[in-house]
């Protein structure tokens, strides 16, 4: 197994004010109003401020800066730490907001960062499907995303994405001309703490249902005709 230390992780609220972010956003802005026609419904669900984790399906790699552009608000996200290997993607994705986490290795310091971030009131955009779907079908969703939800005592804002991975499928060197729509769901907040084990194992089942549910239902208004 690799053991090269991941790159530096970037402080809360230090990359929005750059001019690469600036820049990057704007052409983002611009594929999607040329290349890529997006919607984006149910912003208004999205806290203006204070710290909310945006919990969205996952199809494409075109999903991160998608969903990043469409929630207004400076973001961070986690990838799988393959993707921070080269050194220039490395700094793109930092630069963006990105950070390295191992999937399905209890990345404590990864997961100290994205509490960080939330409990300092900033926005966390996860996929908690953990990978991307091959067959448009969600996949079960990790309890990780609502533990740091009732730790931090934040809302998720529950989010479907839909045409991305006809754009940009697994496999595919360039996206390809698509309607896409991305739409934001009402929040879902944790019931409060403090919780014992029982509890706490039964409150993360069933936030997790529940977000599972809410993009569920988004995927389908999303799909209608």
């Amino acid at each position: 197994m690799d053991r090269r230390p991941l790159p530096l992780i970037p402080e809360p609220g230090t990359i929005s004010g750059t001019s690469f972010y600036r820049t990057a956003r704007a052409f983002m802005g611009m594929a999607m109003s040329l290349y890529i026609p997006t919607t984006i419904e149910g912003h208004e669900n999205i806290p203006a401020s204070g710290g909310v984790i945006v919990a969205a399906n996952h199809r494409s790699l075109l999903d991160v800066p998608l969903l990043g552009y469409a929630i207004g608000r400076e973001s961070r996200f986690p990838a799988k730490p393959e993707l921070f290997s080269h050194p220039l993607l490395a700094r793109f994705l930092l630069s963006l907001g990105g950070f390295p986490i191992a999937r399905g290795e209890g990345d404590r310091k990864a997961l100290s960062f994205s509490e960080r971030v939330i409990r300092e009131g900033g926005v966390l955009a996860i996929f908690p499907e953990g990978t991307r779907s091959r067959d448009g079908h969600l996949q079960p969703f990790h309890r990780g995303v609502a533990l740091l939800a009732m730790s931090a005592q934040v809302p998720i804002v529950p989010a479907a994405i839909t045409g991305s991975g006809t754009s940009f499928p697994p496999g595919a060197l360039f996206p390809r001309p698509a309607k896409i729509s991305i739409r934001f769901g009402p929040p879902e907040w944790p019931f409060p703490g403090p919780f014992d084990s029982p509890q706490k194992k039964a409150e993360s089942l069933r936030l997790t249902d529940r977000v599972f549910e809410r993009i569920e239902s988004l995927l389908a208004i999303s799909s209608r005709p």
